[in-house]
C-alpha cells in the first residue's frame, strides 16, 4: 500500500483523495490530507477522501507519493518544506496549471527530492472540496512534464489508477498551449462578466436575455480568484501573446460590423 500525501484540499486535491479511495483503489492507497483549516479537515474525513488528516506539512514525512494541490504561486515553497522530511525515495508531484516556471525554480533549490510536475485538464467551475467529485479524472488527460525515470513511472500509474490518460509533454510546450486552451478563455470569461456586471447596474432586466450562449461563455467566471491570479502572473508571456492576436481578430470583426458580406466571409473562414 502507498502512503499518499494529498496538501491542499479543495476540489483538485480532494477528487484525487476520493478517486483514490474508491473501491477498486482503496487497499492501493493510503491517503494523508493535509489543510489549514479543521473545517476542510473534517469534511475530508466525512467524504472519505482521506485516512488521516493533518493542519502540519509534517504529517507527509512517511508518505510514498507528495501531491501539492495548492495555487502554483505556493508550489515551490511547499516543495522546499517537503524536502526537509520526506523520504529520500518520495516523489513529489503537483497538480498546477502551469510548469515550467515551477519547474524551473525547483530545478534551482536545494532540494534533491524527485519531483514530476503533472496537470489534470479537470474540473468545474465551483470551488472548494464540496465540488470533488472521484469521477473528476475519469478520461481526463494529464499532462506529466517529465521525461523518464521511476519517479515519472510512479506518478503516472497513480494517474491513471483514477482513470486519467497521460500525455508527454516538456513544461514549456505545456505553458505555451495550455495559455491558448485554458488561460485566455478564463480572461475572456472574466472580462465579460465584469462588463455584464456593470451593465446589470443600469440595465436590470438583462438577466431575462441571457441564455445559452452567455452562459456557456461566462460559465468559468466564478472560477477562484486565488488561484486564477498566479496562473495569470506565472504565464502571462504566453498569455500576452495569443491575446494580441485575438484582440487583432477582434478588431477585424469590429471594422466590418456592418458589412454583412465581410462578416459572413469572416466566418466561414472560421468554419472551413
Amino acid at each position: 500500500m502507498l502512503n499518499i500525501g494529498i496538501v491542499g484540499l479543495g476540489q483538485i486535491g480532494g477528487s484525487l483523495g476520493l478517486a483514490l479511495k474508491s473501491k477498486t483503489l482503496k487497499n492501493l492507497y493510503h491517503i494523508i490530507g493535509i489543510a489549514r483549516r479543521k473545517e476542510t479537515l473534517k469534511y475530508a474525513l466525512k467524504i472519505g477522501a482521506v485516512d488521516e488528516v493533518s493542519l502540519s506539512i509534517e504529517s507527509a514525512r512517511n508518505a510514498d507519493i507528495i501531491v501539492i494541490c495548492t495555487p502554483v504561486d505556493t508550489v515551490v515553497a511547499i516543495y522546499k518544506k517537503l524536502v526537509k522530511i520526506v523520504k529520500k525515495n518520495a516523489v513529489i508531484t503537483d497538480v498546477g496549471s502551469i510548469k515550467y516556471q515551477i519547474e524551473y525554480k525547483i530545478k534551482n533549490s536545494s532540494g534533491k527530492i524527485s519531483f514530476v510536475g503533472s496537470h489534470p485538464m479537470a474540473g468545474k467551475e465551483k470551488n472548494g472540496l464540496i465540488s470533488a467529485s472521484p469521477e473528476m479524472f475519469k478520461n481526463a488527460k494529464v499532462v506529466v512534464t517529465a521525461q523518464s525515470g521511476e519517479s515519472k513511472k510512479v506518478v503516472s500509474k497513480m494517474w491513471k489508477d483514477v482513470g486519467a490518460v497521460i500525455v508527454k509533454m516538456s513544461a514549456q510546450k505545456h505553458d505555451e498551449l495550455i495559455a491558448f486552451t485554458s488561460h485566455i478563455p478564463h480572461v475572456i470569461a472574466f472580462a465579460l462578466n465584469k462588463v455584464y456586471k456593470n451593465m446589470k447596474k443600469k440595465n436590470p432586466k438583462i438577466d431575462e436575455l441571457t441564455a445559452g450562449s452567455f452562459k456557456s461563455i461566462t460559465r468559468v467566471a466564478v472560477s477562484s480568484a486565488d488561484m486564477w491570479a498566479p496562473i495569470f502572473a506565472s504565464n502571462s508571456k504566453n498569455i500576452n501573446k495569443y491575446l494580441d492576436e485575438f484582440i487583432k481578430e477582434l478588431n477585424i470583426f469590429k471594422r466590418n460590423l456592418n458589412n454583412s458580406r465581410k462578416i459572413k466571409q469572416e466566418i466561414l473562414k472560421i468554419q472551413r
